[in-house]
C-alpha cells in the first residue's frame, strides 16, 4: 500500500471523504460501490466490480468462445481486463484504455473495421466487437472480441450471446 499523506476525520455519521486527488488517480466515480475489509489495524477500501467477483465464469466463457472462433475474447469492466483469450490481448488486470470505456460507456454494441480498430493487445486487429454488459439496466462492462480480419455478422451475434450469458449469470 502507498502512503498519501492525506488525512481525513469521520464526521458525526461515520463517513470520510475520499480526497478527489485519490477519486481522480483510482478513476473512482460518483455512485461507484467500494468493497470495505479490515484487518486489526486497517480499513481498506477496493472498488467493486461485478464482473470481478466472476472470475471463473469470465475466464470460461472468452476460453470457449475463443476456441469455438479462433477470435481474441476478452471481458472488460469499466477500468480493466478480467478475463482474456488469445495470445494478443491484454492480460487480466491491464488497464483499459479511455477511448474503449467511452464506446462501452455508449451501452450499444459498436463494430469497428479496419484503421478504425482501437489498440487493445499487442497486435492491431482489422475487426473489433465492443459487446455492452448490461442487466437490471445497469452497465457491468463488455465483451470485446478481436478479429485478424474484417468482422462478419457471426462475430456480431457470438459476442451478444457471450454477452447475454453473461447478463443471466449476473442475474442469478
Amino acid at each position: 500500500m502507498k502512503a498519501t499523506g492525506i488525512l481525513r476525520r469521520i464526521d458525526e455519521l461515520g463517513r470520510v471523504v475520499i480526497p478527489k486527488e485519490i477519486r481522480k488517480t483510482m478513476k473512482m466515480r460518483e455512485g461507484e460501490e467500494l468493497e470495505i475489509f479490515t484487518t486489526e489495524e486497517e480499513v481498506v477500501l477496493k472498488k467493486y466490480s461485478e464482473l470481478s467477483s466472476m472470475e471463473d465464469f469470465s475466464r470460461s466463457l472468452v476460453t470457449a468462445i475463443h476456441k469455438a472462433s479462433g477470435r481474441g475474447v476478452a471481458i472488460v469492466d469499466g477500468d480493466k481486463v478480467i478475463a482474456s483469450a488469445g495470445k494478443t490481448l491484454p492480460k487480466v488486470g491491464d488497464a483499459v484504455e479511455e477511448a474503449l470505456r467511452l464506446l462501452i460507456s455508449s451501452r450499444k454494441r459498436v463494430v469497428l473495421l479496419e484503421e478504425k480498430c482501437l489498440p487493445f493487445g499487442e497486435e492491431k486487429a482489422r475487426g473489433q466487437v465492443i459487446q455492452p454488459i448490461i442487466s437490471s439496466g445497469d452497465l457491468f462492462g463488455a465483451l470485446v472480441l478481436c478479429s485478424p480480419e474484417p468482422t462478419v455478422k457471426a462475430d456480431e451475434q457470438l459476442a451478444q450471446m457471450g454477452a447475454i450469458l453473461f447478463e443471466q449469470q449476473i442475474e442469478r
